[in-house]
């Protein structure tokens, strides 16, 4: 291109950008530059390589050089600003892109900006009414009702989230990012199945959408599908790769295990909490069978006292991690390795024991002592859908015959009424909880790391839940029982109607 003119070569230099050939783009766009210093497109253009290479520093200076050069340029603000909205800058966005917007009134996606700066505020109002311009000027523009969906998700507005993002697949019906947000809404309104089409069409042939795959996973388990569910939960393993202790090549498939030591490991830095590790631990005694040296497991702190207690001495149970070992797996891959069936599940009668003899002073054997857990972990993304409001239990607490316990660890939102006795001073980890619980007459719980505990236990236990509930209890109904645990009854409450109705249905 040695005879070429600067006007040609700049031609050249955006075919080759808008092919993905950016190296090229960028070599071009230099010369255009050397040739001529006050191109203020070769400017803009060479800013937004950098910016897809993630040099934010040399991008900036050059999407700057094109503003200077051309000042009135409503699309180079508007990039500029978009850029450093991106980048986490606010301040500096909303500038430029307010600036983009007075040169030019009718640029659509410089609303379409200031509406995810709103939101970015908090400030939804805002949002909604940008939003709005943004899609007068340009209906059609996917990338805005798809934003538009977002923000109705963060507002928990599902209907109107789900038409954003259908609305978005009638234009490009392979959108990703319009079939994960249709998944998303559908599944909070409770539509599994539907989510579930969204995401199968999404990861089809898409090996790397391992966050998708976990999703259709808790779906496809949800549906009591455990072949294949928790087959598409080891995608989880590449989304949170530090979940794995060990690399691939040790990762236990089910060989035998004569003469070597498996270490099985929870999973507190993924997707697993207490109720998560109590539950599956149950899959560890069925190791045995494949005759290993020995078996080391890692629990969490709180639960290594009440675990040890009830395994067999090839069994060593840990805190820490663990080293040397021959091949290792964490706790919630076991059920895929022993191929683990709904119908067949181990332990649903119970396999964690407690004497109780400690506590046990604690209780007056003439009344009915329940237990009660309603609160859950504060940082729990659906801890407001989870917990039960105390008052719930007010009726409960008056009934002849009956003393209440307060048996979580879990700070309730407010002072405990004085009808029920607060036993969290006798608590330090999950073995007092269990010597409480063995006590008890039975236990009434919202999904918490205590229902898994006296299911685990046998005992007796109501489970409060929300209609719209974990995957882990299927779609289970006023009265069911779980997969999981015999002595465990459903108690699921309707749209419809308050918590101290739903607790009114459990059977003492």
């Amino acid at each position: 291109m040695q005879n070429a003119t600067p006007e040609q070569i700049l031609r050249v230099a955006t075919q080759y950008h808008k092919e993905g050939n950016l190296d090229a783009a960028e070599k071009l766009y230099k010369t255009v530059i050397e040739v001529r210093p006050h191109s203020a497109e070769a400017w803009f253009y060479l800013g937004m390589i950098y910016y897809a290479k993630k040099n934010h520093f040399d991008a900036e200076t050059c999407l700057k050089r094109a503003l200077e050069l051309d000042p009135k340029n409503a699309d180079y603000s508007n990039n500029l600003g978009e850029m450093y909205r991106q980048d986490g800058m606010l301040d500096q966005a909303e500038y430029y892109i307010r600036n983009a917007i007075i040169m030019n009134p009718n640029q659509a996606d410089a609303f379409c900006n200031l509406a995810l700066i709103c939101k970015a505020h908090g400030d939804y109002d805002h949002a909604k009414l940008y939003f709005s311009r943004s899609l007068d000027l340009n209906p059609k523009n996917i990338n805005t009702i798809i934003n538009v969906g977002n923000l109705f998700l963060t507002l928990g507005e599902y209907d109107d989230a789900g038409e954003c993002f259908v609305a978005a697949l009638g234009i490009s019906p392979d959108n990703p990012a319009a079939l994960r947000g249709c998944a998303q809404s559908f599944y909070e309104k409770g539509e599994y199945n539907t989510a579930a089409a969204m995401l199968s069409k999404l990861t089809a042939g898409k090996p790397d959408m391992h966050r998708e795959k976990v999703d259709l996973a808790l779906i496809t388990l949800r549906n009591k599908d455990f072949r294949k569910g928790f087959q598409l939960l080891e995608s989880r393993l590449k989304h949170l790769p530090h979940i794995m202790q060990g690399d691939e090549k040790t990762l236990w498939r089910g060989t035998d295990l004569k003469g070597k030591t498996i270490y099985v490991y929870d999973e507190k830095d993924g997707l697993g909490g207490f109720g998560d590790t109590i539950m599956f631990v149950r899959f560890v005694t069925e190791l045995e069978k494949y005759s290993p040296e020995r078996i080391v497991l890692r629990v969490q702190p709180e639960l290594v006292s009440l675990i040890a207690a009830n395994m067999s001495e090839k069994v060593d149970v840990v805190s820490e991690n663990h080293e040397p070992f021959d091949v290792h797996s964490p706790l919630l891959s076991l059920p895929l390795v022993l191929n683990v069936r709904a119908k067949t599940m181990s332990g649903a009668n119970g396999y964690l024991k407690a004497g109780g003899e400690r506590r046990a002073d604690l209780f007056d054997k003439t009344v009915k002592n329940i237990g009660i857990a309603f609160a859950t972990d504060k940082s729990h993304v659906k801890h407001e859908t989870r917990t039960v409001p105390q008052e719930a239990f007010t009726q409960l607490a008056a009934s002849e015959g009956v003393k209440l316990f307060y048996i979580s660890k879990q700070e309730p939102d407010a002072p405990l009424e004085r009808t029920i006795t607060d036993l969290r001073p006798h608590i330090n980890d999950f073995a007092d909880t269990a010597d409480i619980i063995a006590n008890l007459d039975m236990v009434i719980s919202a999904d918490t790391a205590v229902a898994h505990l006296a299911g685990a236990m046998g005992k007796k236990t109501a489970l409060l839940l929300n209609r719209l509930h974990d995957w882990r209890w299927f779609s289970i109904a006023t009265g069911q029982k779980t997969v999981w645990y015999d002595s465990v009854t459903g108690y699921v409450k309707d749209d419809d109607i308050r918590w101290e109705e739903l607790v009114k249905k459990v059977i003492l």
